[in-house]
């Protein structure tokens, strides 16, 4: 039951801190969240404080942004033409960073807070992201300006992907009115050379 528990502090920690950051989330409130008698110190049975349980929330979620498939592999058809398969995986990748949201919460609240939390989570994603980036466009029509320099042209998809992103949520609406399948698709059609036979 003990590790049903820990996850349960964790699920609530997660959804609490990403809503009122690590100092606005009483341990108690993650104790009622997760089941538990509030104030009973059932919490320090799991963790020693809240900054081990924010440590330990964020080091589960970056081990599914290492492990999901889905952010590792297209989902377009094998015979798709490769403009049209790079944009049906950055649309699913709008769908993980949206997974990924509370984590992102998490983070801003913490901005500055935790610097060595927030470099672990910058290493995996953006080393991570620009390398199955650059996996992703040269093994498909890469345009010249890829083959030129195809770990600057990762960074700038995952960029604009996070940046569109983050907009969309801010705002609550796509900018310009641009929706994310028209996003994607012009955002591959700048990275794939539709002139290649590939």
């Amino acid at each position: 039951m003990a590790p049903h528990t820990r996850e349960r502090l964790m699920d609530v920690a997660l959804q609490l801190f990403a809503e009122r950051g690590v100092a606005g989330t009483p341990i108690t409130a993650i104790e009622a969240g997760a089941g538990l008698s509030a104030g009973s110190g059932s919490f320090y049975r799991h963790f020693k404080d809240k900054a081990e349980l924010l440590a330990a929330v964020i080091d589960r979620e970056m081990i599914r942004v290492r492990k999901d498939p889905a952010a590792q592999m297209s989902l377009a058809p094998p015979d798709a033409p490769p403009v049209d398969a790079l944009a049906t995986q950055l649309l699913a990748d709008l769908d993980f960073l949206r997974e990924l949201l509370p984590m992102i919460a998490i983070l801003l609240w913490e901005r500055g807070k935790a610097p060595d939390l927030a470099r672990r989570v910058q290493d995996t994603m953006v080393e991570r992201g620009v390398e199955l980036g650059i996996a992703d466009l040269l093994l498909k029509a890469p345009s010249p300006a890829v083959k030129e320099d195809a770990a600057a042209a990762a960074t700038v998809m995952m960029s604009a992907m996070v940046g569109y992103f983050l907009t969309v949520e801010y705002f609550g609406e796509p900018p310009a009115g641009v929706e994310p399948k028209r996003f994607t698709a012009v955002l591959a059609r700048l990275l794939i050379d539709g002139k290649n036979p590939w």
